[in-house]
Parts: structure tokens; sequence; C-alpha cells
């Protein structure tokens, strides 16, 4: 490099992320698959038909990750492709996660599935020691670990006047007089002191309350936090990092970089973190209408498709035996569904191998969501043979090659042969460990892209472009 440039130039590859050139609405980023088009018209349609702005799909058979790729754009004003390794919420897909922690404790007897959840007045033995706020319901004594996993604990949201608990948190912050949003323990000892809708075990009624208590009685079994537990004996054995799954949060500012915007459609909502915690009365839905920390157990990972098609490919995802190890090839389907303001998800394993999931940043406000709209189409994709040839290939294990660069010296540009699609972006560092972007990224469109380096202040300044997959 000639010594009088004001700069130092590096080229670090990350990955590669495709656009399809062909005119398309959104911008594509992940590993064209010709033998699975398809599934990429079919995500583009729902997508352009719904206004959707972020969505991701992977597809696995027998194990291996045949489609992974990543529709849209990566922020609220549509103008930064999506990453192809976004990761996003996926809202009630948690659960099975916090199930299959319950039954590894289950597996080491540390608890049993018939086990007491709640102590009683009178030294009956309990999971959780906790002194309601209110008058306790006297069949909180009833609840057995299995009544939270089949969503029998006695709870109906849906029962006429019954909301969501889990979600009234200035409610209960207000009435407890403590600081909102309140903790998790605080949110169910507030929960004890309301009826329950039904005998524990006589009734079947989704709740969110039975896997907030699952959460809990995992931390307090075992003396760990729930994604310690989780991580040590479910995910790690199975491949999936910390990287790859981990507990969102409430506001943007404090998510993953990536993570996409969570659309809401600009609705507004009251802070639950107001005014102890954030000076912001009303926020977007998605950034602090509810407290994500405190969903859990029930519905706070962010995840990369990929942990949960290895979730899929080991666990079951849903049903009596939601957690434990995934069924014998069969004639059998199971999936689960997630949704929160701003997300959309779900996560689908098949007797014939198949596994996949899709994940959107936005659901509707009626109707079927976009994630079952899809499963009735990836279905029906599947089973009327459309795809004639199945590819083999893992996705996983594709190499890039490096391109050639070449460095102008007036102005100052590297200059790259690009591959049709690949999402390359320039990235400047002073000190070679914290590199920010220096410019928005491009896609490769099979011709020389040229990247000016701006002019610096007189700190010397280190140049690389990053191509992601």
């Amino acid at each position: 490099m000639n010594p009088k440039l004001p700069a130092f130039l590096l080229l670090q590859l990350i990955g590669f992320c495709v656009f399809d050139a062909a005119a398309q609405v959104r911008p594509v980023s992940g590993i064209p698959v010709p033998q699975l088009t398809i599934l990429d018209t079919a995500m583009q349609d729902i997508m352009q038909a719904n206004d959707i702005g972020a969505g991701v799909l992977a597809v696995m058979k027998d194990d291996t990750v045949l489609y992974r790729r990543a529709f849209g754009w990566q922020d609220e004003e549509r103008n930064i492709p999506l990453r192809p390794d976004s990761v996003m919420r996926v809202a009630s897909v948690t659960k099975p996660f916090t199930a299959a922690a319950i039954r590894h404790l289950v597996s080491s007897s540390a608890i049993s599935l018939d086990s007491q959840v709640f102590s009683g007045r009178n030294s009956e033995s309990g999971i959780l020691d906790y002194n309601a706020f209110g008058t306790r319901d006297i069949r909180l004594t009833d609840i057995t670990v299995n009544h939270l996993l089949q969503h029998r604990g006695g709870w109906d949201r849906d029962a006429p006047g019954i909301p969501d608990h889990t979600y009234q948190e200035l409610q209960i912050a207000d009435e407890m007089g403590i600081a909102s949003p309140p903790s998790r323990v605080n949110i169910v000892r507030w929960i004890m002191g309301q009826p329950l809708q039904f005998d524990p075990g006589t009734d079947t009624a989704y709740a969110n309350i039975g896997f907030l208590l699952l959460g809990l009685i995992v931390e307090e079994t075992s003396g760990e936090n729930l994604f310690d537990y989780l991580h040590d004996n479910v995910l790690a054995p199975i491949g999936i990092t910390p990287s790859q799954i981990f507990y969102g949060r409430s506001f943007k500012v404090d998510q993953d970089a990536r993570e996409p915007h969570y659309d809401a459609g600009g609705s507004t909502a009251a802070n639950v973190f107001f005014p102890a915690s954030s000076d912001d009365p009303f926020v977007e839905r998605p950034y602090g209408s509810w407290n994500h920390q405190a969903r859990i157990g029930q519905g706070a990972v962010v995840a990369d498709p990929l942990a949960i098609l290895a979730y899929l490919s080991a666990h079951q995802i849903s049903g009596g035996n939601i957690g434990g190890p995934r069924p014998a090839p069969g004639n059998w389907k199971w999936s689960h569904t997630g949704s929160l303001r701003g997300t959309d998800c779900l996560a689908r394993q098949r007797g014939d191998g198949i596994n996949y999931t899709v994940i959107f940043n936005k659901r509707p406000l009626s109707g079927t969501s976009y994630a079952l709209q899809m499963r009735a189409t990836l279905d029906g994709i599947i089973e009327s043979g459309t795809i004639a040839s199945w590819p083999t290939e893992d996705v996983r294990l594709q190499q890039v090659p490096l391109p050639g660069i070449e460095i102008d010296i007036d102005p100052v540009a590297i200059r790259l042969r690009s591959t049709v699609g690949r999402h390359y972006r320039l990235m400047k560092s002073t000190n070679l460990h914290d590199w920010n972007p220096a410019a928005p990224p491009l896609i490769g469109d099979d011709t020389e892209l040229a990247f000016v380096i701006p002019a610096e202040s007189a700190d010397l300044m280190y140049y690389r472009v990053e191509i992601r997959q």
C-alpha cells in the first residue's frame, strides 16, 4: 500500500448476503437456493400483501439446513436491507424452551410433574413459597407443574372480564404501592390474590401465567437464573450458542444490533417504566409498553432462526410432551406460535423430517396471524410435491472466496468485484477493536463496487469491508 495514503485499508470477510437481482419488492439476504425459489415467492407475496417490513424463513430437512433467508429491511425507514444474520423476538415460542428446562429438572429428579407449585398456608410443601397480595384463592395449592405445562392451572385470559394478568403491570404496581414495572415475584404475588377461573386440572385455557411460574420454578429449584440453566442443560448439548438465543430488552436502544425495527404501525401506549426509570410517559408499543425482561419464562426470547431449527430437531415443540424428546418419524405435525406487538413467529416440526420457522416484525390487528398463513402455504407446498427435488447442501457450510481488491489513491477508494446480492459494508476504526459503519451497505450486482474513503480528522483511521452471510 502506498505509504502516502492517509488511511490504512483492511478487508475482512464476515460472510455474505444475497439480494435477488430480479425485480422484487423487498431486498433478500441469505444464500439463494434454486430448488426452493418458491419459498422466496411465498415470503415476498405475504410481505407485500400485508406491508410487512422484515421477515425471516429457515428450513431444515433431516437435520440439514437447506434454506435460511431474510427479507425486507433492518430499519424503520426501510433504507437498510435486513441483515442475513438477523435475530428477532419470538414471543411465546419462548415457552417450549422453558418447558425443555423443566423436563430436564424432572429427568434429574429435582422435581416431578406432580410437584405442588405453591406452598400452602398450613405448611403444605410447594416449590414457590410466596405470600399472596390480597385474598388467596384456596385452589392454588392444587396446581402442579404438569398443570402449568398443559395450560390447566386454572387461569383463563379469555373468560369474560379477565385480562392477561401478566400484562397488568401498571395496575399491579399501583395497587401494591411499588415502582413500575413490578418484579416477576410481585406479579405472581398479585396474581395469587386474584380468583382462578376454573379448578386446576379440570379444563384447558392458554395462560402466560403458567410459564411465568415455570421460569421461576427453574430458578428456585436449580439456584441458577433461567438462561444459565437452559443454556447448560438444553441449548449447549444441541449446539446452540448464547449468541443465537438470549433474552431481549424492552427499549430499542438496548436491543441487539441484529434485531430489526419492531413494527406496531406507530401506535403508542403507556410506558410501564415511567416515571421510575424512564422520562417518557408514552412509548411506541413494542418498546416499553410491557417489561420485556419480565417475560423470561413466557415470551422474552430473541433468537436466530437456526437456533429454533436446532430445537425442533431435538425437542417436541408443543402438545402433551412439550419440551420432551422429538417424536419418532411418522405422520404427525406440531407447531408453536408466538405473537407480540411487532412480532409474529411460528416454529413448525413435521414427522417427515422437515422443520421450519418463520418470523415477521409485524402482526395483524385482527384475523389469522401472518405466521399461520405462512404455515398453510408452506405445508401446502411441501405436501403437494411442488418441490420435485430437495437440495442436499447445508447452507451453513457453504464457503465464500475473498474477492480481489484494488486501492485508488485520488480519491482514496477500495474497489472490488461484487457478487450478485452479497451485502457489503464499509467499516471504520481507530483501534482495530471497535468498528462502526462508515457508509450505508451496498448490494452486489456482479459489477465493481467502489467504497470511497471519507475525509477524516487527523486521527489515524482504519477501514475494512464486511461481507455478511
